[in-house]
């Protein structure tokens, strides 16, 4: 089991035309994600999918320029998919919405115990 001991943990990921997967993956203690789009101009997409699925506006979020989207995942405990990049091979993945190179800052709210979304 994979556990952050900080509060919150950050990533920044710049977004390109091909799906790509993000290097840090929530961890299992991580129970809320949000990620803002620091691009002013192009909209991105993000999503959580099998390392193999392009994104596409059918199975992502879309996050419009200078916005945010908050998603609650509730600890590894309460995922349909369990750990990312587990078993299921469901990981955390972008791809910009068409143009651009949206950056995308990704901040993980953990718990010190299991916590439901």
């Amino acid at each position: 089991m994979a556990l952050s001991t900080n509060l919150m943990d950050t990533v920044e990921v710049t977004t390109g035309a091909a799906t790509a997967t993000v290097a840090t993956q929530p961890l299992d203690n991580c129970h809320t994600v949000i990620v803002y789009n620091e691009d002013g101009t192009n909209s991105a997409l993000f999503g959580f999918v099998s390392t193999a699925t392009a994104l596409t506006t059918a199975n992502s979020v879309i996050v419009p320029p200078g916005s945010a989207v908050t998603l609650r995942i509730g600890t590894a405990k309460y995922r349909p998919c369990g750990r990312f990049g587990g078993i299921s091979s469901i990981v955390m993945r972008v791809k910009n919405n068409g143009a651009g190179t949206p950056i995308l800052s990704i901040q993980f709210v953990n718990s010190t115990g299991d916590t439901p979304p």
